[in-house]
């Protein structure tokens, strides 16, 4: 059982650092898989300064904790999930904010589609229900799965 919570939370874990923090702080990473192969991709300082303090600020709402301390964490190299531990929040705990805030995420992306005219609320609706249904039926295996851990921080 305690693999399988292990599994969920880290493949939870690798969706929201995509979701929430975006493709940016792979770039920022030198992973550069997102438009340039796994070269290094340049990011500025200002860039690297932009994309950490997102993440930074992005683990802390969904800890509800305070930036200082996810910050803190990370000097120490720990996961979000280590940290939500240090803060007694449960990997399931952990697992179903994520979920939420992944949620929210993909409603609001398609909301913008829809108010920019680009797709219709019913196509919208129809997209909603085909990620959640594919959230839901995800075995915790993807390829993002165990091996990532703390998604793409660096």
């Amino acid at each position: 059982m305690k693999n399988k919570n292990k599994i969920a939370l880290y493949t939870a874990l690798s969706a929201v650092a995509l979701g929430l923090l975006g493709t940016g702080v792979a770039s920022a990473g030198g992973m550069g898989m997102f438009g340039g192969g796994f070269g290094f991709v340049a990011a500025t300082p200002d860039e690297v300064a932009s994309r950490h303090q997102t993440m930074f600020q992005n683990e802390a709402t969904l800890l509800g904790i305070s930036v200082d301390d996810v910050k803190s964490g990370w000097a120490e190299g720990k996961t979000i999930g280590e940290i939500a531990t240090a803060h007694g929040i449960t990997a399931d705990q952990l697992a179903q904010k994520m979920k939420d805030a992944r949620g929210a995420q993909m409603k609001s992306q398609l909301q913008a589609l829809v108010d920019k005219g680009i797709i219709t609320q019913a196509q919208a609706d129809s997209r909603l229900k085909v990620m959640q249904n594919f959230s839901q039926n995800r075995k915790g295996n993807g390829a993002m799965g165990k091996g990532m851990r703390g998604g793409f921080r660096f």
